[in-house]
């Protein structure tokens, strides 16, 4: 990918969203991209890299292994979004595993770097501040359900937190969806087909509409 190219494909990325020119001209001087197939795991609780990391295409997930192997995905992130926050900068590790669910290209600047690139504009700092907010509120939000929620409630909780009015496009495939809400894929098409036959949902294909409230506390 050329500079320009890179620059037009970034300049509407909230993070990046208020650099001038100039900035987004050293941003794109000093990125490199790394491409990771479908399936490949790229970083990992014990091997990451640090410096800033934002998703050009494609779709990641964030996930934790139990001791027994058990798979539970913590976030699935899309194109535009930075990840990895925690390993920004030079002294942090990430907490968990990352992999790609498809093909996806992103974009990578180093601590140094990165750290410059801020001490010239800090309002990347807060953006990023709301995005490390947002994802501390969604962490609490899913302990609360997985421990605390019946599976229809964990899920219900997920489609609120991401609907568009009343109407979420699931962009995971089930088994993905199962992680995320802790539950087998076959519990989850029949609690997916029990919430629809409560009125509590309504689907047509990938497209989950609201239709009623969770009742099942």
């Amino acid at each position: 990918m050329k500079k320009n190219e890179l620059k037009d494909a970034i300049r509407d990325f909230p993070v990046f969203a208020k650099l001038k020119e100039e900035q987004l001209d050293r941003l794109a001087s000093h990125a490199e991209i790394m491409e990771f197939p479908r399936k490949s795991l790229f970083f990992s609780e014990d091997k990451s890299a640090q410096g800033m990391h934002v998703l050009l295409s494609g779709q990641v997930k964030l996930f934790k292994l139990s001791e027994d192997g058990k798979e539970q995905t913590i976030f699935v992130f899309g194109p535009g979004e930075p990840f990895c926050l925690c390993s920004t900068f030079s002294d942090g590790k990430l907490p968990a595993n990352l992999g790609a669910l498809e093909d996806s290209k992103i974009l990578y600047i180093n601590p140094d770097e990165f750290e410059l690139l801020v001490r010239e504009d800090p309002s990347i700092l807060l953006v990023m501040m709301r995005v490390m907010s947002r994802r501390l509120k969604e962490a609490m939000d899913m302990i609360d359900s997985l421990s605390l929620k019946q599976v229809p409630s964990r899920l219900m909780a997920y489609f609120e937190s991401r609907h568009q009015e009343g109407r979420v496009t699931l962009d995971l495939s089930y088994r993905e969806l199962a992680k995320i809400i802790g539950i087998t894929p076959e519990a989850l098409s029949r609690t997916l087909h029990k919430m629809v036959d409560d009125k509590l949902i309504a689907m047509d294909g990938s497209d989950i509409m609201l239709t009623g409230t969770d009742k099942t506390d």
